[in-house]
């Protein structure tokens, strides 16, 4: 009979050992499923793009060569009509200075009128822009940054015609006679957004 009691002891150990292999299994199995469900996640992402492109100043003046005055003599004047351009993606304001050189053009007079008066630059009726003044050193505004006196506003892609006349006075000396002078006009132009 010990026998018997001996060997039903040993067969409930080994289906212990056996249920408890099997549930360690069935744990293990449910571990390895649970890393396995999550790692597949869903997911999801968007995205969305933003491009800049600088803007531009771009001034230009047409023509780039006036058509030259000779003979001038004392009492003369000549008038041309030039055009600024903002050629930029950007509203700007402008300069301009002049040098001229010799003592001719020290004693050369500049002025410079819109062509809105009527009869375009031949009449020389528009809004002045500048009053007569000594060719040489002549300016219109200031190249130094920010809104200055007599600096004028362009909007990205317009133009303006303006009329340069230039004249040698009555009063000219017989010293400037036979003289050459040759005049730069240069113009200086800056952005207005944002620069007060």
């Amino acid at each position: 009979m010990d026998q018997i009691i001996a060997e039903r002891q040993m067969r409930r150990r080994r289906t212990r050992r056996r249920g408890l292999v099997a549930l360690l299994g069935a744990v293990s199995l449910l571990t390895i499923g649970t890393g396995t469900i999550s790692l597949a996640q869903f997911t999801d992402n968007a995205a969305s793009t933003w491009a800049f492109t600088a803007g531009t100043i771009d001034i230009s003046t047409s023509p780039t060569v006036f058509t030259a005055v000779n003979p001038m003599m004392p009492g003369d004047n000549s008038t041309q009509a030039l055009t600024v351009t903002n050629a930029g993606t950007g509203d700007l304001r402008w300069s301009l200075s002049v040098a001229a050189t010799n003592t001719l053009g020290s004693a050369l007079q500049l002025t410079i009128k819109t062509q809105d008066g009527g009869g375009g630059c031949a009449a020389f009726t528009g809004t002045s822009v500048l009053a007569a003044t000594t060719l040489n050193a002549a300016a219109l505004g200031s190249s130094t940054q920010g809104a200055q006196a007599g600096d004028r506003n362009l909007a990205a892609g317009a133009s303006e015609v303006l009329c340069f006349r230039v004249s040698l006075p009555l009063t000219t000396g017989n010293a400037l006679q036979g003289i050459t002078s040759a005049a730069t006009f240069t113009f200086d132009a800056e952005q207005t957004a944002n620069n007060p």
